[in-house]
């Protein structure tokens, strides 16, 4: 959470806080087991409340799906870039 807290303070024109999400199913499917102490601990889940995300991936496994989603992602991290762009040139004007 610090981490993520720092980078919005310190770059807050050009992060984008993406959370990447997947059923349980789709996780178990692909060989993932909960392990206690692992899987619940803060690194795990210390994300899973009060962050704002700016975009939430949901990768179940859809290629179609997804790559929507990515093309999504990158027009939002272009249109942050664009806006930046135009902020540091009328600074600079």
């Amino acid at each position: 959470m610090s981490d993520v807290q720092w980078l919005q303070e310190e770059f807050p024109d050009r992060c984008v806080c993406v959370r990447v999400e997947a059923s349980e199913q789709t996780r178990s499917q692909r060989g993932w087991r909960f392990t206690t102490g692992v899987d619940d601990a803060e690194s795990e889940c210390g994300l899973d409340e009060g962050v704002k995300f700016d975009w939430i991936i949901r990768n179940d496994g859809a290629d179609d799906v997804l790559e929507e989603q990515l093309e999504g992602l990158l027009a939002l991290i272009k249109a942050r870039e664009e806006d930046s762009n135009t902020q540091n040139s009328i600074q600079l004007d």
